[in-house]
This record gives structure tokens, C-alpha cells and sequence, in this order.
């Protein structure tokens, strides 16, 4: 009976050590990032600076890099190409109903110990749809809110091509 026990509480250590979640990091040995400030060449006077917030905002809760200004093992610069928010669809009656902001950004990737870019993209392009007074609580409805979402879809497609890929 005795070893019994034993083995359930083995068992129960080794199921409980394999239950953490994984989070991959492809390149282990970059420990911390520097992200530049953004290039903006768009009339959107605070956009970059707060695209900067949010990838370090981001970084930060993500945790596989840390953000650093002193000896960083890589480092992420780009620029905002361009900016729009545009009438996206009317309804029946010719009313705007809803918007679409698109952002375009140019992004690289550095891996400053192995002296290599690890990413690059010159024209990632993304949009996101927004519905002013939209009832449903799962639409967007500020510019705001699409912009929010354009960030987080560019934080994810730099984090998948690079610390996740495979």
C-alpha cells in the first residue's frame, strides 16, 4: 500500500509540473529588446508614440523579452508609413455605417548578438473596421478602440515571426 502512495503522489508531482503553460521563445539567448521610437509620417501627430507605448506595455506583460535601453540583445525600429480612416460601408439609406482605419507600417527586427535582422516587413498593412453606435458589444465602435486592435495584430505578427517561429 505504502508504495502505492508513493506512486499517486509521484504521479500527481510529475501531472502537476507538466500543467504550466509554455510559452516558446525560439532564440534563448535574447533576454531583452530596445525599442526604437517610431518614424511617423503621417498627420496623426501621437500615433508612434503610442504604438511605442503599446509594444513596450506589451513586451513587458508578454515577459520572454525585457525592456532595456543599456546593452540590448535586439532591437525593434520602424516607421508609420501611413495612416487612414475611411468611410468603410453605407447602410439602405446612403448613411455612413461603418469606418475602416488601416496603418502601414515599416518594421525590422534585430538580433544584435548574432548581428542579423530576424525580422522584416516594409509594408505591413493592416486594417480594422469600426461601427460608431454600434448596439453589439463585440464591435468596435471609436477609431480608438480599431487603432488599439491594429497594435495588438502588429505586437502578435512581430512576436510570431520571431520569437515563435518555427
Amino acid at each position: 500500500m505504502k508504495n502505492f502512495t508513493f506512486f499517486t503522489f509521484i504521479l500527481v508531482v510529475f501531472l502537476a509540473g507538466c500543467s504550466y503553460s509554455l510559452t516558446l521563445n525560439t532564440m534563448p539567448h535574447l533576454r531583452n529588446v530596445q525599442i526604437s521610437e517610431f518614424e511617423n509620417n503621417t498627420s496623426e501627430y501621437a500615433l508612434a508614440q503610442d504604438f511605442q507605448n503599446y509594444l513596450v506595455n506589451n513586451f513587458q506583460r508578454d515577459g520572454r523579452l525585457r525592456i532595456t535601453t543599456l546593452d540590448p540583445d535586439s532591437y525593434i525600429e520602424g516607421t508609420i508609413l501611413d495612416y487612414r480612416n475611411e468611410i468603410f460601408s453605407y447602410d439602405d439609406y446612403g448613411n455612413v455605417q461603418d469606418y475602416r482605419v488601416s496603418i502601414l507600417f515599416s518594421i525590422q527586427m534585430t538580433d544584435l548578438r548574432m548581428q542579423n535582422v530576424i525580422y522584416e516587413n516594409l509594408s505591413l498593412l493592416l486594417s480594422e473596421p469600426y461601427t460608431p453606435n454600434s448596439p453589439n458589444p463585440d464591435v468596435f465602435t471609436t477609431e480608438t478602440q480599431a487603432q488599439e486592435k491594429i497594435f495588438e495584430r502588429t505586437f502578435e505578427t512581430i512576436i510570431r515571426n520571431t520569437l515563435e517561429a518555427w
